[in-house]
């Protein structure tokens, strides 16, 4: 395991991080239903975003040795309402998760509109706005926060993945985790997830700040001194100079 802020780890190839603090994984953008939505645009794709979870919630939880999950927002994916698939999924899913004893935290997100039809159904679940924990604040990303000084704020909904180009002109595609100091704001800091979906494989990194989501990125986070931490499939993670030193490779 990889301590890349204080209490937060990382492990293996998994696109999760484990809180040592309070025993808990905690992983960002399911977006369970992706495919429906697609479909009903005429687009038909697999059906793989509920086994991509299961998967690596398990090789999170056998790496770890817990049973306690947070679910940093957009477990779901369609605004508007409660489609079929995620009302027939996130029961599975859920119920899945009750059998095999795991206590499980969803932080809503802006995706997360009407989970709450599925969620009150079962005791083992807590749908929250953010959790506070002091030095560490688990958000989704899509709020707007003030942030404060000695406080890393957790956050997905940027979906991050860093794209290269060696010097033979090829580009290479990588999810990433992406940690930064926040400006004026001492020893606080952002960590960004990256999705768990598979179809929502990436929003690149940059050092232009309005391609962001997340005000905090947007107007607090210090991109120069930003650090990703890429993720190798098969491989494991790798940790990479800061962006500031990467701009002449970014794409």
């Amino acid at each position: 395991m990889l301590e890349i802020v204080k209490d937060v780890y990382i492990a293996e190839d998994l696109p999760v991080i484990y809180i040592k603090g309070i025993n808990s994984i905690v992983m960002s953008d399911i977006h369970i239903g992706y495919e429906e939505e697609m479909a009903k645009k005429g687009i038909y794709i697999p059906r793989i975003q509920k086994k991509r979870f299961l998967n690596i919630l398990n090789r999170a939880i056998s790496t770890f040795k817990t049973r306690n999950l947070i679910i940093n927002g957009d477990f779901k994916h369609t605004f508007e309402r409660l489609t079929r698939q995620e009302r027939d999924e996130l029961t599975e899913i859920l119920t899945y998760l009750k059998e095999n004893e795991i206590n499980v935290r969803i932080v809503k997100g802006n995706h997360d509109n009407y989970i709450s039809l599925i969620t009150e159904k079962f005791d083992n679940v807590d749908l929250v706005e953010d959790i506070d924990l002091g030095e560490i604040f688990i958000t989704h990303g899509h709020k707007q926060i003030e942030p404060r000084e000695e406080t890393t704020y957790i956050i997905g909904h940027e979906h991050p993945r860093i794209s290269i180009r060696d010097k033979l002109g090829f580009a290479r595609k990588f999810q990433s985790f992406l940690v930064m100091p926040i400006k004026e704001k001492v020893n606080s800091k952002i960590l960004v997830l990256p999705a768990i979906g598979i179809y929502q494989a990436g929003n690149d990194i940059s050092l232009i700040h309005s391609n962001y989501l997340s005000n905090l990125v947007k107007e607090h986070g210090i991109l120069e001194k930003a650090k990703p931490y890429v993720i190798i499939e098969g491989e494991g993670i790798m940790e990479f100079p800061e962006l500031g030193l990467l701009k002449n490779i970014l794409i």
